[in-house]
């Protein structure tokens, strides 16, 4: 649990960084009161020099529950027993509605040249190694975290996105905070532009049913200047794009 929260704090919310830190002080704290209770210090005693030294260690392996093993399937993506998605597909569409992402944290990895709808809400978002994709999802009620992608075109819709080792790539954005770049260059943002039948009622939940502007509101990292980073841009709008339900690119 330790490392899976330090793994995540890159993307994180600070007040569910420290939530998970309090709960895994607690677990521990819980952790050695019971080994002590049921494992009580032996009282003081002489000892033949030749007695077998005892292995309490081994006892305590016995005493404590095991942890579980990762699970491992075509949907299984790393370590984390939590996350599901998509990953090591070229040269196809694919399409995930409501039931696949309910309450889960979806992930997207080493793709290339796909056309990728996720129509519905999940809570988290991890996008990795793309390559010539689009991808167009629903709400996501948390964070999304988008790693190494380059030549893509991304409609999202989060409280929070964070974009990392990201390159000539469009972003359509609706997102309650501000967004945020480090080590990406040639990027461009415009409003979030997919629609299918729900979305409306999805991003409601969400509580992203309302523009708020932030998607031109983009902070570098990486540049600390008081002038405009080179590193985005705004997409003009004769050159933007317009998704539908029905896999259709519109002018707008």
């Amino acid at each position: 649990m330790e490392s899976l929260v330090a793994d995540s704090s890159f993307f994180l919310p600070t007040y569910i960084m420290q939530s998970s830190q309090s709960s895994i002080t607690k677990l521990k704290e819980e952790i050695e009161a019971t080994t002590a209770e049921l494992l009580p210090k032996k009282k003081f005693s002489f000892r033949s020099k030749t007695a077998k030294p005892t292995k309490p260690v081994e006892k305590s392996q016995e005493i404590l529950p095991a942890i579980p093993a990762t699970v491992s399937d075509s949907n299984s993506i790393g370590p984390v027993l939590s996350f599901y998605g998509i990953k090591d597909q070229h040269d196809c569409t694919l399409v995930r509605y409501s039931q696949d992402l309910e309450d889960r944290e979806f992930m997207l990895t080493n793709l290339s040249n796909c056309k990728i709808y996720l129509k519905g809400m999940c809570r988290a978002l991890y996008v990795n190694k793309l390559r010539n994709c689009l991808v167009c999802t629903g709400p996501v009620t948390g964070s999304v975290l988008i790693d190494d992608v380059e030549g893509s075109t991304l409609m999202l819709a989060s409280q929070q996105i964070r974009i990392h080792s990201t390159k000539n790539t469009d972003f359509y954005l609706r997102v309650r905070s501000r967004p945020i770049v480090e080590y990406t260059s040639s990027v461009r943002f415009a409003p979030f532009a997919f629609r299918y039948p729900g979305i409306e009622d999805a991003l409601q939940a969400a509580n992203l049913q309302e523009e708020t502007g932030e998607w031109e509101n983009v902070d570098d990292f990486r540049w600390l200047r008081a002038v405009q980073s080179p590193n985005w841009s705004i997409l003009p709008p004769s050159e933007r794009i317009c998704i539908d339900e029905t896999d259709n690119a519109l002018k707008i």
